[in-house]
């Protein structure tokens, strides 16, 4: 896949993240008054703790596109282009390394949850935590096609926060 169609996918899934972003601080609001007012408990810091990982792993994809990662530029602008492609190219190397392995080492785990249908809380609410792992998955596969064409790109001479114009 291209710069372009990845960074499509990350602006849909940042989307994405920002309606479930809307739909966390309603179950909040609704668990509060639920509380204070009808003295019940309705389950929603299940659904918080299981929505943290997954909305993160949604929003993570976008920033690496767009360069906005959190970084130092200390030593980055005091270089030469040459060095800041190498600097671009250990960053997205490390960045594979990483995901790669959260993708490889979660894979058993995405696919046993979708087989026994894993589910977490007891009492008031079970939220399914099959779909949080398939997201943390395909959002970390998303992250290493990312790293990648901002490999291809510092080979090529481009700065990877340059993406930003694309």
């Amino acid at each position: 896949m291209g710069p372009r169609i990845l960074g499509w996918i990350a602006v849909w899934l940042n989307a994405l993240a920002a309606g479930w972003l809307i739909a966390i601080a309603i179950v909040i609001s609704l668990e509060v008054t639920g509380r204070g007012i009808f003295n019940t408990f309705m389950g929603g810091d299940e659904i918080v703790t299981n929505s943290v990982p997954a909305i993160i792993f949604l929003q993570v994809p976008l920033a690496i596109h767009v360069g906005t990662m959190l970084r130092t530029t200390i030593l980055y602008d005091r270089v030469g282009s040459g060095a800041r492609r190498g600097i671009d190219v250990l960053n997205a190397g490390i960045g594979i390394a990483l995901f790669a392995a959260i993708a490889v080492g979660g894979w058993e785990d995405m696919i046993k949850g979708w087989e026994i249908k894993e589910y977490q809380g007891i009492g008031a609410l079970e939220v399914p935590v099959y779909p949080i792992r398939t997201i943390i998955i395909v959002s970390a596969v998303l992250i290493v096609g990312i790293y990648g064409t901002q490999i291809a790109r510092a080979f090529s001479g481009a700065r990877s926060d340059s993406v930003q114009g694309d």
